[in-house]
């Protein structure tokens, strides 16, 4: 297919138009499958921030029930105690939900940066997201659940495989 392109010389009074064809090459499907396991990788870490980013909504806005404590007789005390780090400020139980806001909108943009180092080639980028998405796996493992550790692992999995790839 003939590609119409602009390019501006130095000194040159208006644009110079170059024809010229481009030949297809043929990339196998494996290569396209590992081409596209970083926006994959995104995609599932989208998807769990989203969800999280309405869960925490819910909490905020109705009676809570996705972040809460099981035992409900705790909800009364962490919305009447003060952070020990602020102890003027908000009470425990909106610094929880702000942090889990503040996560929610974190992961995003950590799969919008993915995205990014995917079609922009950023190589010291994606070195720095796989060390992040291995940290979150670690952090996951510790600190939360099957679901959100399945989810780190996965898509750290899925970057280091994608950009193994030349």
């Amino acid at each position: 297919s003939a590609i119409f392109k602009f390019f501006n010389t130095i000194g040159a009074k208006r644009p110079l138009v170059v024809w010229y064809r481009v030949e297809p090459t043929l990339v196998s499907a494996e290569e396209t499958i590992m081409r596209i396991l970083p926006y994959v990788a995104a995609g599932i870490l989208s998807v769990l921030a989203i969800i999280h980013f309405i869960y925490t909504i819910h909490d905020f806005v109705f009676t809570p029930r996705y972040f809460s404590p099981r035992d409900a007789s705790l909800l009364a005390p962490m919305q009447a105690t003060r952070n020990a780090l602020t102890p003027t400020g908000r009470d425990y139980w909106s610094a929880l939900l702000g942090f889990h806001f503040s996560h929610s909108i974190g992961i995003l943009l950590f799969a919008l940066m993915i995205v990014l180092a995917t079609n922009l080639g950023i190589d010291w980028l994606k070195v720095l997201l796989v060390c992040l998405g291995a940290v979150y796996t670690w952090i996951a493992w510790r600190c939360w659940f099957h679901i959100p550790l399945m989810g780190c692992a996965l898509a750290t999995g899925l970057m280091l495989a994608g950009w193994a790839v030349p």
